[in-house]
């Protein structure tokens, strides 16, 4: 393998196709939580890769990397097309498939350190699909710790970040905290954001709270969230997935089915 190689990848979205350099062992890591984690429910499936040959006599060859294609785009390409929230079963409904994918990552002591948007993806039945494991870690099995800054600054818990030259040591329940960051100190010190009362249930608002205690100790993991009420009370994902199937539909102008 080239100690350089750019790193190819078939999205599992709409997206054209990317090329991204990467070394050696940046390559080899993402492809072991590829083929560990691939093969559940919520994680884009991974279909394996293969080198494509120099084009050109002074061009690299190409490590091409298939994943499961997903259709329905990135949950951020629903939210930015979507003309207001998206209705608060939907966000349920894929808060909770997002709970289920981490919490089977966290299960084998890993932490993928990259939950957003753009990561997260539909397919065109409407289910919820991880996908970029490029900065995914196995936990330290002596102290059971990522200690990594890394990750996407705007969704990062203030314990990824490293202030002041203090040890950002972390564990699994990194992966709850959705803050949106704008600078890094508003993070460290000012307290989290809340949701008004009056536009959302009472259930939400707490569980939303649960995800962003400051505190590590005291917010909640994937397994925990996955037992909130708000999660436990969702309608039957069979509706709520015809739901989202449907709009996905409409937006994208998917022929009916007959």
């Amino acid at each position: 393998m080239p100690s350089c190689a750019p790193w190819r990848k078939r999205e599992a979205g709409s997206r054209p196709l990317s090329e991204i350099y990467k070394d050696e062992t940046s390559v080899r890591r993402e492809l072991k939580f590829l083929q560990q984690f691939g093969g559940h429910k919520n994680v884009a499936s991974y279909h394996g890769a293969y080198y494509q040959a120099p084009l050109e006599e002074n061009s690299l060859e190409l490590l091409e990397v298939v994943l499961e294609f997903c259709e329905g785009g990135s949950l951020q390409e629903l939210i930015n097309t979507n003309s207001k929230s998206l209705k608060e079963p939907w966000i349920g409904y894929i808060c909770r498939e997002v709970l289920k994918g981490l919490h089977h990552i966290h299960q084998h002591r890993a932490v993928h350190r990259d939950i957003k948007g753009p990561n997260i993806m539909l397919t065109k039945e409407g289910r919820v699909k991880l996908i970029d494991f490029g900065l995914c870690r196995d936990l330290d099995p002596k102290t059971g710790l990522c200690h990594e800054p890394e990750g996407t600054p705007h969704w990062m818990a203030p314990e990824a970040i490293r202030w002041n030259g203090e040890d950002p040591s972390y564990d699994t329940k990194v992966s709850s905290y959705y803050d949106q960051r704008r600078v890094e100190h508003l993070i460290i010190n000012n307290q989290p954001p809340k949701l008004r009362a009056e536009t959302w249930s009472q259930q939400f608002v707490s569980f939303l709270d649960s995800c962003l205690k400051k505190d590590p100790a005291e917010r909640w993991s994937a397994e925990e969230l996955l037992q909130h009420p708000f999660i436990a009370g969702l309608p039957p994902k069979k509706i709520v997935r015809a739901e989202i199937r449907e709009h996905l539909q409409a937006l994208k102008k998917w022929p009916a089915k007959k």
